[in-house]
């Protein structure tokens, strides 16, 4: 998941004409075929999305090694799935995790199940197509790297420094940690450590798990990957010399698409050459601990995730399919037959309407209603309505069912407008809703969110900055759970 969507791209930096040499070495690295099943980009400054995968597979690692405890050396599930957003033009990246247990329809097959199996029930090609279609964002390119190619690039940069507040241990994963402070994970104890999902930390005398599971080893794994790359720069990955170096560590461990060539690479390369490793975005998708039958799930957020996926598709927040919305129209006024009206006049806009009746006593002007959670659906209503609907927040029962909003039409009730307000005008709701989210991520984690944020991004279509925010559940989690250095320590 660190090799080629960082260090040769990210990574790469000035030394990016270097690699010239080393198109032998490139050459050799394993290919799948990306024709037919990956988006295909037109020019070289269009922003591409790569899927990163880190497969549940210990081929190249000796028999004897411990990560083999319980597996099968040919086994090949998706154990870390990513995407990598790559816009050469702003000089931006950005880096989504998925959970591996986000439940989903499997492309191809008809049938459900975690999103981690669609690589061993088809390869590459089954995972693409699942989340091409299951969340709507372009696959441009393929990376697939499995435990020994992790452990080897860890191994050539000489560790990674992370921080520790307190003494730390996955007695499944393998990872030790006996004292606080910068510890240098190196192979072994690296991949430890990104794949730890029974972590626990040693506070006076007693082990405390960490209740998050899946999302707390998101979080650790993104906190690894900045280090990471931090690590592999100041090592000189700049450095032609250590990139021949990095590549060797990696390229029979490595599997990539055909048409992420050498070119694709020195353009990318050359464009990021100034790149600042801290403008490294990292955000994850929100979703809800399930189960499907026995199964524990991860269940997507659709509507809150909309944000995160609008950057991935090259959209603005309101690239937000209408069809998510899904409105409950009352009729506030008593003029016959305006609740159905105003749902065939929704329904053609792409609103999911949900519920049609009438709204008996209540007089007032036009107004939106939302369920906690739901006030991303009550502003995509609004743009059509004007900015003078006011937009509140239910009273507890007053919507039920899997309704978001409730529209109650008015004495000034004139119409939908012809055209949508434009998306600035509605910041302050959005900023409303990015602390929302946090919040009710944060308790449901049990700590205190630690990243509510701005993300500004181009609009594609007419270059319009528009704020999207950037709201992550793997960051909400109790920090003890995810190592970071107090301020003012600099670790490695």
């Amino acid at each position: 998941m660190l090799s080629l969507n960082v260090l040769l791209v990210l990574g790469l930096l000035t030394s990016a004409v270097a690699l010239l040499r080393y198109n032998d070495q490139v050459g050799q690295i394993n290919r799948i075929a990306g024709q037919g099943t990956l988006t295909q980009v037109t020019t070289s400054d269009e922003p591409i999305n790569i899927l990163v995968v880190g497969v549940d597979n210990a081929e190249g690692l000796d028999p004897d090694d411990p990560v083999l405890r319980g597996r099968f050396e040919a086994s090949l599930l998706s154990d870390t799935i990513m995407v990598v957003r790559i816009d050469p033009a702003a000089n931006r990246a950005w880096l989504l995790s998925i959970p591996r247990d986000l439940w989903v329809t499997i492309a191809g097959t008809g049938t459900e199940g975690k999103i981690n199996s669609a690589l061993s029930l088809g390869g590459p090609e089954m995972l693409i197509d699942t989340l091409q279609t299951e969340l709507d964002i372009p696959i441009n390119h393929y990376v697939q790297v499995n435990f020994a190619g992790f452990r080897n690039l860890v191994e050539v940069i000489g560790g990674v420094p992370v921080w520790f507040e307190y003494p730390a241990r996955d007695q499944n994963s393998g990872l030790a940690v006996e004292s606080p402070g910068c510890v240098n994970l190196e192979g072994e104890q690296a991949l430890a450590f990104v794949r730890s999902r029974y972590y626990e930390v040693l506070i006076d005398g007693e082990w405390i798990s960490d209740p998050t599971s899946d999302r707390g080893r998101i979080a650790r794994q993104q906190a690894f990957i900045r280090a990471a790359l931090n690590r592999a720069v100041n090592q000189g990955a700049r450095n032609p010399f250590e990139m021949q170096r990095l590549i060797t560590a990696t390229q029979g461990e490595v599997v990539l698409d055909d048409n992420l060539s050498l070119d694709t690479l020195l353009g990318l390369g050359e464009r990021f050459k100034d790149f600042n490793v801290e403008a490294f975005e990292v955000v994850s998708l929100p979703t809800d601990d399930g189960f499907a039958g026995a199964a524990s799930v991860a269940y997507l957020r659709e509507v809150e995730a909309q944000p995160l996926l609008a950057v991935f598709r090259g959209q603005n927040l309101f690239g937000t399919p209408n069809a998510l919305v899904r409105v409950d129209v009352r009729n506030g006024t008593g003029a016959a037959g305006q609740a159905s009206q105003v749902a065939a006049d929704l329904t053609a806009e792409g609103f999911t309407v949900v519920g049609t009746g009438d709204a008996p006593g209540y007089s007032g002007p036009t107004v939106i209603r939302y369920v906690r959670g739901g006030l991303l659906q009550a502003v995509l209503l609004a743009r059509y309505l004007g900015l003078d609907v006011p937009i509140e927040q239910a009273a507890d029962g007053e919507i039920t069912g899997d309704t978001g909003v409730v529209l109650i039409t008015g004495d000034d009730w004139t119409g939908l407008l012809a055209e949508p307000v434009e998306a600035d005008n509605f910041q302050t709701y959005l900023d409303q809703y990015a602390a929302e989210v946090a919040a009710d991520a944060a308790d449901a984690a049990g700590g205190t969110p630690t990243t509510v944020s701005g993300l500004t991004i181009d609009n594609l279509a007419d270059d319009t900055p528009v704020a999207v925010p950037s709201v992550t559940t793997t960051t909400i989690t109790p920090e003890r759970f995810v190592p970071a250095p107090p301020e003012g320590v600099v670790c490695g």
